[in-house]
């Protein structure tokens, strides 16, 4: 079994050889049960709030919507990622970072969004990841956050037919559920939403009390 810090070089080693391909075929395109949680995640906050986009990506198309109306902070493990995001979304800020340990102060935003980034952290950091998110987030307000909705640790050696090698490794829904609650969050809203290459992901609606 691998260790924590192999895993992570592995994963934005990945990311990097195949985000193009990624950004083509997955998640380059709006999709409009994405865009709602993101409108409830960000509800009735002021234009230009600060707003973390966590595993980014490319910034498109998440983090390019929270900046048409908010601050927007990108934060990637993958350079070739956030070379791209910058380009893609020249008004927002991007951080390379891993997102178990990230250098911002208690309350420092208005809403925070890891969309199929957390899926890549090893799940025994996800309990004092939620914890970190908690703090980083100004009181009542919220994370949306999509997560795995079954129990495994494993890899794909051809992710895509990208020739890319990538890591996953979550918990069932009911867990998931329960470590965003255990962190100190409200749970709003969950459910589980189709992903367009099959399957489904556990999107959680939270909020700081």
């Amino acid at each position: 079994m691998l260790d924590s810090a192999t895993v992570k070089r592995r994963v934005a080693e990945g990311y990097d050889g195949m985000a193009d391909v990624y950004l083509e075929r997955l998640r380059g395109k709006r999709r409009p049960e994405v865009d709602a949680y993101i409108d409830d995640a960000t509800a009735g906050l002021a234009e230009g709030a600060r707003v973390l986009d966590l595993g980014c990506g490319a910034g498109r198309p998440h983090t390019e919507y929270i900046s048409q109306r908010f601050g927007a902070i990108g934060v990637d493990i993958s350079r070739r990622q956030l070379a791209l995001a910058r380009g893609f979304v020249p008004d927002a800020d991007f951080l390379l970072a891993d997102m178990a340990s990230l250098p911002f102060g208690e309350a420092s935003f208005d809403a925070i969004t890891v969309l199929y980034s957390v899926i890549h952290v090893p799940r025994d950091e996800h309990a004092a990841l939620f914890s970190g998110l908690y703090a980083l987030l100004a009181p009542g307000r919220r994370l949306f956050v999509v997560m795995g909705q079954t129990d495994w640790v494993g890899k794909e050696s051809d992710w895509l037919g990208s020739g890319v090698e990538m890591y996953w490794s979550h918990f069932d829904a009911d867990s998931n559920r329960q470590l965003v609650a255990d962190a100190g969050f409200r749970v709003l809203k969950s459910e589980l939403v189709p992903d367009p290459i099959g399957g489904h992901h556990l999107f959680v609606l939270a909020e700081r009390a």
